[in-house]
């Protein structure tokens, strides 16, 4: 009677298991990057992401949602434009319609992010005292005209600074005569948030 009862019991259990459709785990969100202009893009971190119908919310610290535009989805990531951001505001968005994989229900995924400053701000500065090499990061992506670094020991004095290579949001560069354990100050000058104000100078002093 009672392997009978087992018996039973399993069998409905493997039924009602098999009347549940198999559900794709919502992607996971690797990084997301807002630019001054507005544009938002959410980085995933699998590059088998797919649509259906998808629609993103984006609301501000009180609630109220924005105006939002998709520009471009794409197998890792997903590009839209939220209109009426402020500087260093914080946000969340929702991003419905969403699987990752070929197979299983479509979901959503929500997250967070910050409108940056209206000001170019230095992150974190790097020494590589083997290569004699300077990495500057910045907090946001940037944008650079008639770009110049100037980097300065505690007694004023000028080190020479060369090869320099731009990206989006950092600098490398060679530098000479940097000691490994010294204060330094570093400026540049012709940056700015990309697509917001006027071009300035940002400085931070850092330990080689």
């Amino acid at each position: 009677m009672k392997k009978h009862l087992v018996s039973m019991l399993l069998a409905v259990l493997l039924l009602t298991m098999s009347a549940v459709p198999a559900l794709a785990a919502a992607p996971k969100v690797k990084k997301v990057e807002c630019s001054g202009s507005g544009m938002v893009e959410v980085e995933f971190t699998t590059e088998n992401v797919r649509y259906k119908n998808t629609k993103v919310v984006v609301k501000n610290s009180a609630g109220k949602k924005l105006s939002v535009k998709i520009i471009e989805k794409d197998n890792d990531d997903i590009l839209f434009k939220v209109s009426g951001l402020k500087a260093g505001g914080k946000y969340t968005y929702t991003i419905s319609g969403v699987r990752a994989g070929n197979s299983g229900t479509y979901g959503k995924v929500k997250g967070s992010f910050k409108a940056p400053s209206n000001k170019p701000k230095i992150k974190k500065v790097t020494f590589d005292a083997v290569h004699d090499n300077l990495e500057i990061d910045f907090a946001t992506a940037v944008q650079y005209r008639n770009l110049k670094v100037t980097v300065k020991d505690a007694a004023g004095n000028k080190l020479t600074v060369w090869n320099i290579e731009k990206d989006t949001d950092e600098l490398d560069m060679d530098i000479d005569g940097m000691v490994k354990g010294r204060k330094y100050t570093v400026t540049v000058s012709g940056v700015r948030v990309k697509g917001v104000g006027s071009y300035t100078k940002v400085s931070k002093t850092f330990t080689a």
